[in-house]
């Protein structure tokens, strides 16, 4: 048995799970980026954000954001239960994880201004976003262990 085959998953569940990863990890965290950009460019701050980097971050994001929600396809397309549906739940999380450190930067924001410097370390914060991240991919294994008797009798 393959448990990776295309015909034992359902095609509107994956579409489902990557139309909801890419409004959850592309379009509200580029419309904040873009909106962050606006505002600071309009408050003439320009230089701002350029130091931020916004503009490689919404890049970072993005495609970050359209990787999670490819495997988020894959994790919604196959059912609970099967060793897929948890690879791929496994491996959204760790792409949602490096997501969560290219947007938060890290945890350090640094703006340098001629006679200043400011500098703001969020970075157990962050670490604590990334435990909730991991906890959420072991919820993925504890998933298929907990649906698997019940998934291989609906094959038999």
């Amino acid at each position: 048995m393959n448990e990776f085959s295309f015909s034992l998953g359902k095609l509107g569940k994956g579409a489902l799970a990557a139309v909801g990863g890419l409004i959850k990890y592309v379009a509200v965290p580029a419309l904040i980026i873009y909106g962050a950009i606006a505002l600071l460019e309009s408050a003439g701050g320009a230089e701002f954000s350029a130091m931020l980097g916004l503009d490689r971050l919404l890049v970072g994001v993005a495609v970050l954001g359209i990787v999670v929600s490819v495997l988020s396809f894959f994790r919604g397309f196959y059912p609970k239960g099967s060793r897929s549906r948890m690879v791929f739940g496994v491996a959204s999380m760790a792409a949602a994880a490096a997501w969560l450190w290219v947007l938060a930067k890290g945890g350090r924001i640094v703006l340098e201004g001629d006679d200043m410097t400011l500098g703001i370390d969020y970075t157990g914060i962050v670490l604590l976003l990334l435990l909730a991240v991991a906890l959420r991919g072991l919820y993925f294994v504890a998933e298929m262990l907990s649906y698997r008797k019940e998934w291989l009798a609906r094959l038999a």
